[in-house]
């Protein structure tokens, strides 16, 4: 536990050897969320490889974008909202 990263080495079945950093991400700020602590075994950390993504932002606040949500229900037209795609 006094250690914040160590590696785990594994060999393929070609005998590549091939190295994966752990480390522990935790810090008493997400506490909040998961009062278990890290060692719950119910909280856990994703890695994701993504190829593009896409946001979506509408304009104004948080009353704005929920004037717009209601707008498009009631009429039918499209959410006002800049929409972009992208690679990574």
């Amino acid at each position: 536990k006094k250690f914040r990263f160590a590696m785990l080495t594994t060999r393929t079945t070609d005998d590549k050897l091939t190295a994966h950093p752990l480390t522990e991400l935790w810090n008493p700020a997400v506490g909040a969320w998961f009062p278990d602590g890290p060692d719950d075994p119910n909280v856990v950390l994703l890695k994701v490889d993504a190829l593009s993504g896409e946001y979506w932002d509408s304009p104004g606040g948080k009353v704005a974008t929920l004037v717009s949500l209601v707008k498009s229900k009631i009429t039918g037209e499209a959410f006002e909202a800049d929409n972009e795609k992208f690679d990574l």
